[in-house]
């Protein structure tokens, strides 16, 4: 949008389960992983429980969450490798968008609103997936490698809005796990959570069955009115 007035405010998006269907091939991942290595005596509660935890979760936290609670005599560095590998296995080729997110990237490019993509996956991972869908609309991209620490903690999110030039409270975050969401918040942000409407948010944040219902309009009611 050169030579033209920025409209003021920005979007931060998670990318996994949020943008791209990649977020249940990776819980397939985990589950699969999970069986292969869960000790004898422990059922399928024990499995599941593990899964739902490493929702949002990046590789390191998964990996670390998986080492303690199926007592793997690796390092963590050891299972996250292992982990990396299955997922990129699975992932393939076979990236696609999730039904809505193409269409709303491009409406918000059009009308000049800065985008960050801000996620937990690793550098590496996002730009697997950029070889398969344009993910050219972002002006920046945090990954869990460009901080220390990573959601639920804020500091993915305040580091998109830095990367933008916009205050935290003129970012409005698009996102589909508590975890995302509670980063979200905790940076300040306006925050859209897109899913199952059954699933726990923190107070506050908005709900979409998916963002095939969102259009540039309904960010802006949740942003507020833009600022010149």
């Amino acid at each position: 949008m050169s030579g033209e007035q920025s409209p003021g405010w920005a979007v931060l998006s998670d990318m996994d389960g949020t943008l791209l269907d990649t977020e249940a091939t990776w819980l397939r991942v985990v589950e699969r992983f999970v069986h292969d290595h869960l000790p004898s005596g422990r059922g399928r509660t024990d499995a599941e429980g593990l899964v739902a935890a490493s929702e949002g979760l990046d590789l390191a936290r998964t990996a670390a969450l998986l080492r303690d609670r199926l007592d793997l005599p690796r390092d963590v560095d050891a299972v996250a490798e292992e982990l990396d590998r299955r997922a990129l296995a699975r992932y393939g080729d076979e990236i696609s968008w999730q039904p809505g997110a193409r269409r709303l990237l491009a409406e918000l490019a059009a009308a000049g609103v800065p985008l960050a993509l801000v996620t937990s996956s690793p550098r590496h991972w996002v730009d697997h997936f950029g070889q398969h869908v344009d993910l050219s609309p972002f002006r920046a991209s945090i990954t869990a490698d460009d901080t220390p620490l990573t959601k639920p903690a804020p500091d993915p999110y305040l580091l998109g809005a830095a990367a933008l030039g916009m205050p935290p409270h003129r970012c409005l975050v698009l996102e589909d796990a508590l975890v995302g969401a509670s980063a979200a918040v905790a940076a300040g942000c306006p925050t859209l959570v897109v899913g199952d409407p059954g699933r726990a948010v923190p107070p506050g944040v908005h709900r979409a069955v998916s963002l095939g219902e969102v259009d540039l309009s309904t960010l802006l009611a949740i942003v507020g009115a833009p600022v010149s």
